[in-house]
């Protein structure tokens, strides 16, 4: 089976989309499109946790799932690949690209994740600030204010992916929407899943074709729930092996919502809603910023 090609390519410090220009497809493949802070790493267990069916097993998903469009790996993209290619199981992949920068395949399954922007944004910086690497630390400095308009005013255009920006959040939903109707393609958000953890991880079985009997399902879905992820950090967060962080379980900050609360003030948040409205359908951004809809 062809695929259709990346309508858009991204380039930036972190990425490269032409990646994909290499990579051969297996029918039945996971592809996990979710943008940076929203839950990617939280999919790549709960993927990892129903494929393998073990809840007691040492595996450590997010780092059998690779990053292909990665372009600082210590491996190159060949010896990735190559990884990827001997894996016997079903394959999950990650990306932080919006689907028009992913290859589309009609036999492959597509879970598609947002969050709330603000969330996303303070979510970002934190992570940066526990970042043992130095390559985005201009994107994020001591001034919050400064980094809050950064990422109302930055362009996709400038760095691609890899400088934060609401307008790369809401593209990457409004790519998303564009391919919703696709039998494949499936939609979640954080808050739904922060809410409903079972039923949203019953509804990552049915896309992908796993199923466990109901007690094995139970132990699943608990060892996906944020607290058990953080108290596993050294095997649940990516990059642990690189010593990207300064705290590993730091990588799990709080999972909790509403992070802008007391941090921004009147004029910042009405100009983060007459920014979004600019990019988004009311009804688009009422879905990006609870799930609803």
């Amino acid at each position: 089976m062809t695929a259709s090609p990346p309508i858009k390519h991204y380039s930036g410090v972190f990425t490269d989309t032409h990646n994909w220009d290499k990579f051969e497809h297996r029918p039945g493949d996971v592809f996990i499109c979710v943008p940076p802070k929203s839950g990617t790493t939280w999919m790549q267990s709960i993927c990892g946790l129903l494929i393998f069916g073990d809840p007691e097993a040492e595996i450590p998903y997010a780092e059998i799932s690779p990053w292909i469009e990665f372009r600082l790996s210590s491996k190159s993209i060949e010896t990735r690949l190559e990884r990827l290619s001997a894996q016997t199981h079903q394959r999950y992949i990650k990306s932080h690209s919006p689907l028009d920068g992913v290859p589309y395949f009609e036999d492959c399954t597509y879970l598609i994740g947002h969050r709330h922007p603000l969330d996303v944004h303070f979510s970002m910086w934190h992570h940066i600030q526990n970042m043992n690497l130095g390559h985005n630390d201009h994107l994020y400095t001591d001034d919050t204010a400064a980094n809050f308009k950064a990422f109302l005013d930055n362009s996709i255009e400038d760095e691609g992916l890899d400088q934060p920006s609401l307008e790369l959040i809401a593209h990457h939903l409004k790519s998303a929407r564009a391919m919703a109707h696709q039998r494949n393609v499936h939609m979640f958000h954080y808050e739904t899943m922060s809410q409903d953890l079972y039923g949203q991880m019953q509804r990552v079985a049915t896309a992908i074709g796993v199923s466990h009997p109901p007690e094995l399902f139970e132990k699943l879905v608990a060892k996906a729930t944020f607290k058990s992820m953080k108290s596993n950090a050294l095997l649940t967060a990516p990059g642990i092996a690189g010593g990207l962080y300064k705290d590993p379980s730091a990588f799990f900050n709080s999972g909790k919502g509403r992070k802008w609360e007391g941090k921004l003030n009147e004029a910042q948040l009405a100009d983060y809603h007459a920014k979004l409205a600019s990019l988004l359908s009311a009804e688009e951004m009422r879905y990006l910023e609870t799930g609803l809809g």
